[in-house]
C-alpha cells in the first residue's frame, strides 16, 4: 500500500519479531502457509510507522479503507456471523492458536 489505510480482519493477530520478517517476505512463514492451505487470508505489514511494529493478521479480510481503497464498508450481522463461523472452523483446521477477534489496524503512509 502506498497510502494510509485501515485494514479490518476477523481472525488471529500475531506480533512479529525481526527474525520472522524474512519468512513472511518469502511467504514461507508456517502461519501463512497453513492459512493458505485452508483458504484463509493473511496480511502482514509494519503498522507502527517509524516505530516498526510488524503484525501478521490471519483469517478473513473484511475491509481495507483508505484514499486508495474503499472509502466505506458495511456488513450485515448475518454475513459477519457467517464469516466468524467459517473463519473459526478454518483456523481450527489449520491448527492456528490465538484469540479470535475483529481487528482494526491503521497503516500510516510515511
Amino acid at each position: 500500500m502506498s497510502a494510509s489505510a485501515c485494514v479490518v480482519y476477523f481472525g488471529i493477530r500475531y506480533e512479529i519479531s525481526e527474525d520472522e520478517i524474512s519468512a513472511l517476505e518469502l511467504r514461507t512463514d508456517p502461519r501463512q502457509r497453513a492459512a493458505k492451505q485452508v483458504g484463509l487470508d493473511s496480511y502482514w505489514q509494519n503498522f507502527g510507522g517509524l516505530d516498526e511494529r510488524y503484525v501478521l493478521l490471519v483469517g478473513t479480510q473484511i475491509a481495507v479503507l483508505g484514499p486508495e481503497d474503499a472509502s466505506s464498508s458495511s456488513i450485515t450481522v448475518e454475513r459477519l456471523q457467517d464469516i466468524v463461523s467459517r473463519t473459526e472452523g478454518r483456523l481450527n483446521e489449520a491448527c492456528l492458536d490465538g484469540p479470535r477477534s475483529l481487528h482494526f489496524e491503521w497503516l500510516e503512509d510515511l
